[in-house]
């Protein structure tokens, strides 16, 4: 492996994706989310905006300056280059993860990507539990996001892609214990010991 990791997540919304990024803050990792520029953008255009509103606003975005735009604000706006340990949440499609992986390279980074994968129903439940602002009230408008999120209005946004390309798979189907035990066990794929269980 080189010098340092980013571990980039995807997933489909309500897979898990925020909580698995926190847990590898718990273990040293520097967390940034590319998704968090699209949701700022499109909040401060839309009050409150619905998933598809954000999704609609990412695919505008991205027909001006390029599918790989995101991954491109992400890079010139953080440090993530600079550190040594990190994680990515919130990938949309192939051509962020190959704007990433290229640039991590250049700086003596390896980056994987993870997907986490869960059924639309559990994911559905726990999108109902987080209440968060503009997610879908009906399954069947979660079911209608989840096709467009998946390539349905072109590759702007391609979750199945990514899950597709990805690395390291989880399914996601535990409680936090169980999920934070897989994730461990997938960093040890990549050679890295988490905190706690001896030194990287």
């Amino acid at each position: 492996m080189s010098d340092g990791l980013i571990v980039a997540v995807c997933g489909d919304s309500g897979a898990g994706k925020s909580t698995t990024t926190g847990l590898l803050r718990e273990e040293g990792f520097a967390p940034y989310s590319l998704s968090a520029f699209l949701r700022q953008e499109a909040e401060a255009a839309i009050d409150t905006p619905t998933r598809e509103q954000v999704q609609s606003h990412g695919k505008a975005q991205q027909e001006a300056h390029g599918n790989h735009y995101y991954a491109e604000v992400l890079i010139s706006q953080t440090d993530l280059m600079a550190q040594r340990r990190a994680v990515i949440d919130g990938l949309r499609n192939l051509d962020e993860l190959e704007h990433l992986r290229a640039t991590a390279e250049r700086h003596g980074l390896t980056l994987v990507l993870l997907a986490l994968v869960l059924d639309t129903e559990s994911r559905f439940q726990r999108v109902q539990g987080r209440a968060r602002a503009g997610d879908p009230g009906e399954l069947e408008r979660f079911r209608t996001d989840d096709l467009r999120a998946n390539g349905g209005d072109g590759n702007f946004q391609n979750n199945a892609a990514l899950i597709d390309a990805a690395d390291l798979r989880i399914e996601n189907t535990g409680d936090i214990e169980t999920l934070r035990a897989k994730l461990r066990a997938a960093l040890l794929q990549v050679g890295v010991v988490a905190e706690g269980q001896g030194s990287a």
